[in-house]
C-alpha cells in the first residue's frame, strides 16, 4: 500500500539528516553490516548555494572531444575488482578496493571511455572492440552509460561495471563508462554528471538511443532493450521505466540522439529559480542541489506552457519550494509542487503513466514482465516496521525513530533483492546506494546463464555470510 498526500506529503528526509550526517549504520538481520562511507552515498560534495557565472554549453564540451580524437577504452576483470582505463596511449590499472590514492581525473585526457573485451596475453587494448550492431526496435545504434566524478565512487561497484559492459556486449550496444571531473561541473553537484554526459552524447550524435545507467543498478533478466523500446513511441524522446515512485527516476534514463534532447539536458545543467534580490537590487539565481528536481522543473515548465493540456506548474512560487534544495531527500517538495501539478492538468490524472499524454516523455507500461526497472523502496521483512516510523513522524516525537537509518529502504539487501524478485522480477534492478555493505554484489549475474540461474532463485549466486 503507498499513502501519497498531494498537498504536503509524508516525509523522514529532514530529520534523518540532522542526525545521521556523518556515516550510516545498517542493520542485517542479527548481524550488523559495515559503515557505510561517505563517498559510497554521495556523488561529491553537494555545494550549498549553487551558483556560475557562464551557463554550460554542450557543444564546446563536445568541441573539446572531437579535436583530440582520443583513443579512450576500459575494461574490468570479472574476478577481480581491477578496473585498466586507457586514455589515448597510457594504460592505467586500478584496484577500486585497495587502491592507496585516488587518481586526479583532471589529468585525464579522455573523458568517456568505450568498453572492450580484456585483451588477450600480450595483445593491444584498442583491438579489442565488439561488433557495434543495429537494434531496429531502438531506432539503430545504442550505447549503455554509467558516469561517476571519482574513481573512489567506483570501489563499492566492480560487480555492476562487469555486469554492464557482459550485458552490452551479448546485445551488441556500445558500453561507455564517462568519468566527469570537477572541472565540467563548474559549480554544480556532481549528481548533474550523467546529464552533462548524457548531453555530449546526444550531440555527438554517434548512436541514435543512450541510455544512463546508475552505478547501484545492474541487469537482470538480460533480455534486450528492443523487448521495452519497441513500444516507445517516435515522437517521444525521453524514455523512462515505471519504478512504482510518484515521479520519473533517473537511474534509469534513455534517450534519442536529437536537438530536442540535447537542448533538454542543456537547460537542466544550467537549471536556475530565483531566490529574491541583492542589496544592489540585482536577481538573485541559484542552482539546484540535486539533479532530479532540476529535471522536473524543466520537463514542468515545458508542459506548463502546453495550450491542449497545461500542467499548472508555477515553479518558485510553489509555497513549499524552499523544501527543494535541502540536503535531505526534498519528499515535501516533490509532491507539493510538482505530483501535485500533474494531478491537476485539465484533462485529469490517473496515475504517473499518465505523463504519456503530455510531449516528450514515455513511461514504460507496468503490465511487461519483467518490469524495465524495480528499485528497491521498502525492503522491511513487514509494513509493520515502517508503520511504526510514520507514526513517529506524525507524533512529531524523535526518540522512536530507529538508531540505525539508511534513508530509503530500511533493512538489508536481501529484502531488496526479495522485493525486487517479486512479480515477474525486473530487467534493470536498481537498490540503492546503502546496500553495497553486504553481501549483495555477490549476488549480481554477469552472464545470461547467470541471469537465468538467479531468475529461478533470487538468492542463488549470493555468497552467504553471517550477516544473513
Amino acid at each position: 500500500m503507498r499513502l501519497m498526500f498531494s498537498r504536503r506529503g509524508i516525509s523522514f528526509g529532514k530529520v534523518y539528516e540532522a542526525r545521521f550526517e556523518g556515516s550510516v549504520r545498517l542493520e542485517a538481520g542479527d548481524g550488523a553490516i559495515e559503515v557505510t562511507k561517505r563517498e559510497y552515498t554521495v556523488q561529491g560534495k553537494i555545494p550549498d548555494k549553487p551558483k556560475w557565472r557562464d551557463d554550460l554549453k554542450l557543444e564546446n564540451l563536445v568541441d573539446k572531444e572531437k579535436r583530440g580524437r582520443r583513443k579512450c577504452y576500459f575494461y574490468v576483470y570479472v574476478d577481480e575488482p581491477v578496473l585498466v582505463l586507457h586514455d589515448d596511449g597510457q594504460d592505467l590499472v586500478y584496484n577500486l578496493e585497495s587502491a592507496k590514492e585516488e587518481l586526479d581525473l583532471e589529468q585525464f585526457r579522455c573523458r568517456y571511455f568505450k568498453g572492450v573485451m580484456e585483451p588477450e596475453s600480450g595483445g593491444s587494448i584498442t583491438s579489442r572492440e565488439w561488433e557495434l550492431l543495429e537494434e531496429s526496435e531502438s531506432g539503430g545504434k545504442v550505447a549503455l552509460m554509467s558516469s561517476a566524478t571519482t574513481l573512489g565512487m567506483l570501489s563499492a561497484y566492480h560487480k555492476t561495471l562487469a555486469n554492464h559492459q557482459a550485458y552490452a556486449k551479448d546485445h551488441g550496444y556500445t558500453s561507455i563508462l564517462a568519468l566527469i571531473p570537477k572541472s565540467m561541473l563548474a559549480g554544480r553537484s556532481g549528481k548533474f554528471a550523467k546529464h552533462i554526459a548524457m548531453g555530449v552524447q546526444s550531440t555527438r550524435g554517434m548512436y541514435d538511443m543512450v541510455c544512463h545507467v546508475d552505478l547501484d543498478a545492474w541487469f537482470a533478466s538480460w533480455d534486450p532493450l528492443g523487448w521495452y523500446s519497441r513500444h516507445w513511441p517516435k515522437e517521444k524522446s525521453l524514455f523512462f521505466g515505471d519504478t512504482g515512485q510518484v515521479w520519473l527516476n533517473t537511474g534509469l534514463m534513455c534517450a534519442r540522439s536529437n536537438d530536442w534532447v540535447t537542448g533538454m539536458f542543456e537547460r537542466v545543467v544550467n537549471a536556475v529559480y530565483e531566490v529574491g534580490v541583492d542589496e544592489g537590487g540585482n536577481t538573485v539565481k541559484y542552482g539546484f542541489k540535486r539533479d532530479q528536481p532540476a529535471m522536473w522543473h524543466v520537463l514542468a515548465s515545458e508542459w506548463a506552457t502546453d495550450p491542449s493540456n497545461p500542467v499548472p506548474y508555477f515553479g518558485s512560487k510553489c509555497k513549499l519550494w524552499s523544501e527543494c534544495n535541502p540536503d535531505a531527500n526534498p519528499i515535501e517538495c516533490w509532491h507539493s509542487c510538482f505530483w501535485d501539478a500533474l494531478q491537476r492538468v485539465p484533462r485529469g490524472w490517473n496515475g504517473l503513466h499518465d505523463v504519456n499524454k503530455l510531449s516528450n516523455v514515455f513511461l514504460d507500461s507496468q503490465h511487461n514482465t519483467p518490469k524495465m526497472h524495480r528499485m528497491c523502496l521498502a525492503s522491511c521483512h513487514s509494513v509493520l516496521s515502517r508503520a511504526n516510523m510514520e507514526a513517529c513522524s506524525m507524533s512529531g516525537r524523535s526518540d522512536c525513530f530507529p538508531k540505525d537509518v539508511d534513508k530509503m529502504s530500511l533493512c538489508d539487501g536481501e529484502g531488496c533483492l526479495r522485493q525486487l524478485s517479486s512479480g515477474g522480477g525486473a530487467w534493470l534492478k536498481h537498490t540503492g546506494h546503502q546496500h553495497w555493505r553486504d553481501n549483495l554484489p555477490t549476488c549480481i549475474p554477469l552472464t545470461k546463464a547467470d541471469a537465468m540461474k538467479e531468475r529461478k532463485s533470487y538468492l542463488s549466486l549470493c555468497k552467504r555470510t553471517t550477516q544473513y
